[in-house]
Order: C-alpha cells, then sequence, then structure tokens
C-alpha cells in the first residue's frame, strides 16, 4: 500500500510540473535555480548528491588540517570564532594524538589573547568563496598560561575525553556527530599533551545560511 501512494504522489508531482516549449505535453521537473533534475537513463530514478557535497560544489564546505608538535604539559588552543550572520558553520572534528592527550571542546571562552590565524582551505578548488567562521592557534607552555590567553570561566564543556590514553604509541578521537556552531561565539578545542608527541587535528564544517 505505502509504495502505491509513493507512485501515486510522484505520478501527480509529474503531471504538475511545467512543460518545455519543445516538447509541451512531456513533464520536467526543474530544481530552486531552474535546472532540470538529472534522472539515470538506467533506473529512472532522480540523480542526487548528499547535501554536504553539494556544498562542496558551491564553495561554502572548508577544512583545517595541521600537525603541532607539543612538548608535556603543553596546551594547543584551536580557537573558533563565528560570524554574527545567520550563516552558520556546520562542524565535525577528529584527530590523532602520538602520545596521551587530554581534550575539550568549550563553548563561549573568553579570546584575551588572539593566536595565530590558520589558513582554512575550500574543499572546491575553483571556488573564491572565503570562510566566515576563523580559526587560530596559540600553544602554551601550561594550562594555567592557556586559560590566561583563552579564558575557560562561564564556558560550556561540549566534550572532553582522553586520546591515547593506555596505548604505547598513538591514538585517535573525534566528534563525528556534526554540530551547529553558535553565531557570534567563541569556541576552543584544547588539548593537553599528558606526554610530548603530535597532534594532528583536522575540522571540517560548511557554512550555511539558516532559514
Amino acid at each position: 500500500m505505502k509504495k502505491l501512494i509513493i507512485t501515486i504522489i510522484l505520478a501527480s508531482l509529474l503531471l504538475l510540473t511545467g512543460c518545455t516549449a519543445e516538447e509541451p505535453g512531456y513533464s520536467v521537473v526543474v530544481g530552486s535555480d531552474g535546472d532540470e533534475v538529472s534522472i539515470d537513463e538506467l533506473s529512472n530514478a532522480f540523480v542526487v548528491i548528499q547535501f554536504e557535497h553539494h556544498n562542496i560544489h558551491e564553495g561554502d564546505n572548508f577544512f583545517f588540517h595541521e600537525v603541532v608538535i607539543l612538548p608535556i604539559n603543553n596546551v594547543l588552543d584551536i580557537q573558533i570564532t563565528t560570524p554574527n550572520t545567520a550563516e552558520w558553520a556546520h562542524m565535525t572534528a577528529e584527530f590523532e594524538v602520538e602520545s596521551e592527550t587530554e581534550w575539550w571542546v568549550y563553548e563561549n571562552v573568553t579570546i584575551n589573547v588572539a593566536g595565530v590565524a590558520v589558513a582554512e582551505i575550500n574543499n572546491n578548488r575553483n571556488s573564491g568563496e572565503v570562510n566566515t567562521t576563523v580559526l587560530a592557534t596559540i600553544i602554551n607552555a601550561n594550562i594555567a598560561n592557556a586559560n590566561a590567553d583563552t579564558s575557560i570561566v562561564g564556558a560550556t564543556i561540549l566534550f572532553h575525553g582522553i586520546a591515547g590514553a593506555g596505548k604505547k604509541i598513538g591514538g585517535a578521537g573525534s566528534s563525528r556527530q556534526e554540530i551547529i556552531l553558535r553565531q557570534n561565539e567563541d569556541y576552543t578545542i584544547r588539548f593537553e599533551a599528558t606526554a610530548a608527541g603530535y597532534i594532528v587535528p583536522l575540522l571540517r564544517w560548511y557554512e550555511f545560511t539558516s532559514n
């Protein structure tokens, strides 16, 4: 019964769509941009791509990938500042570590000392679009100095964990669930090296205007 209902709905949609001047008796489904929706010749199914993939084509998808060497007890903060607009960042994060590393994601931090701006990369290398979400990195010798530069007083802990714990070499962590960052807000992703080693963060996000 469900298949029959879906078939009837699709048939109705096709009948309600406009026709081309060349073929006035042939229904054409078009997208919001006016382009005809593609249909696979073999299966006659609509050809679609994931929304995130679409944003790569639009030039609204960015990433930050780096290798950072931290001595023991040093702290790396990735400071994130979002614009005061409805163009929100939809972000995921993952990282690899050489040695045991404690990590946090804080929302509503106070950036007293801005770090070094990083080069966010547009996934569409043909696009001239520039990101509106700004990232910077800052390294401190200890947690006290890190708190002075990027204060977590009054901040909200979104994520917290220890990567590489109990392993002789390496480890990893991630926030695979996409999170939509709050507009006009400061965040930090913080790593404290319990033992000396490298950290390889990878942040991915696309910027999409909220309706």
